[in-house]
């Protein structure tokens, strides 16, 4: 799947594409980021894109010279949503977002199936050989490609496997090189240009690789705004919350992080508020009878109105809203709930 792709621009005008095929690419100077920008004013883990349904952001990991969309530097661990067609600058050089279709990269289908086609490639007969000096047909058969060995010598050696498994050939991690390895810039200078050295610490850098990266962005996955949506359940078990799956995931995000604010108001008004809200996207009216009224009875005295005025009422998921409700009012009160259009 393509979210769309970067196009990065150096200042000597030499220009590198970069597609957006996973859910979160870093951007910078180090040598095992998937978006690599090399200029010395970019910090080595510069940036951060997020890519989802939703589109592609921009969070700055808090780098030294800053990340710029158009001339306004962007505030540090706060994400923010890019167009297509926006362009970012990193010390010198310059980021182009265009967006993709977010669908699946599917190659085109042959018009001839290439195993029948090397069916019918072995099945041909072979064209009968014409003697060059009377031009009559030779109706010897054809001697084999490879002719068995002579009795007595040594079997031919055999051809190398290749690396594959049972979904076909290993793809090489993001962000590891294939011709040969980072890790020769940490030994001593007498093995740094030593070509099977580099090609040996392949094997290591290609499993240790993707541990390293995960690990350098784990401060990322406690942070509900830029966390996968797959970790969100996790991250909000630490908090004590059940995630409703029928909520939007942004909506789910926003709960997480007013979570521990709402628990200090659970059981209020002011906190039935905050988490309709945080729903609906629209600030619920409650309507609670005075007590102070003489004419007031037992059953009005611990019942209450929520009334919600949104544009379009359908939209709504009403067994979700009593839901909130039940979880957050007083266990004794009884509510009504009216859902109309503003």
């Amino acid at each position: 799947m393509s979210f769309g792709r970067i196009e990065i621009k150096y200042a000597d005008g030499k220009t590198v594409t970069i597609e957006l095929t996973k859910r979160q690419m870093a951007v910078g100077r180090a040598s095992d980021v998937e978006v690599p920008v090399n200029d010395g004013q970019v910090s080595r883990r510069h940036a951060l894109l997020l890519c989802g349904p939703e589109g592609v952001r921009i969070v700055d990991a808090g780098s030294v010279n800053g990340t710029f969309l158009g001339q306004s530097r962007l505030p540090a661990q706060q994400p923010v949503p890019l167009t297509d067609g926006a362009v970012l600058r990193l010390g010198t050089t310059q980021l182009k977002f265009l967006a993709g279709a977010g669908e699946p990269d599917e190659a085109p289908l042959p018009s001839v199936r290439p195993d029948r086609a090397e069916h019918e490639t072995a099945i041909k007969p072979p064209a009968p050989a014409v003697s060059p000096s009377v031009g009559a047909t030779d109706t010897r058969p054809p001697a084999p490609a490879n002719p068995p060995p002579a009795f007595g010598s040594p079997p031919p050696p055999a051809a190398p496997a290749a690396e594959t498994s049972a979904a076909g050939p290993r793809p090489t991690p993001p962000g590891v090189p294939t011709d040969r390895s980072t890790y020769l810039k940490f030994r001593p200078a007498l093995y740094s240009a030593d070509d099977f050295l580099g090609r040996f610490l392949l094997i290591f850098e290609s499993i240790l690789g993707p541990i390293e990266r995960t690990v350098d962005n784990l401060p990322f996955y406690f942070d509900a705004q830029m966390t996968p949506p797959e970790v969100l359940p996790w991250l909000a078990s630490w908090l004590g919350l059940v995630l409703d799956e029928r909520w939007p995931e942004a909506r789910r995000r926003e709960l997480i992080r007013a979570a521990v604010e709402l628990y200090q108001w659970r059981g209020t008004r002011r906190g039935l508020t905050e988490f309709l809200r945080l729903y609906t996207g629209v600030t619920p009216d409650i309507i609670e009878s005075d007590p102070r009224r003489q004419t007031v009875t037992a059953d009005e005295a611990f019942r209450f109105v929520v009334r919600l005025r949104v544009p379009n009422p359908a939209s709504l998921d009403r067994a979700v809203i009593e839901a909130i409700i039940d979880s957050e009012k007083p266990a004794h009160a009884g509510y009504t709930l009216e859902i109309g259009s503003s």
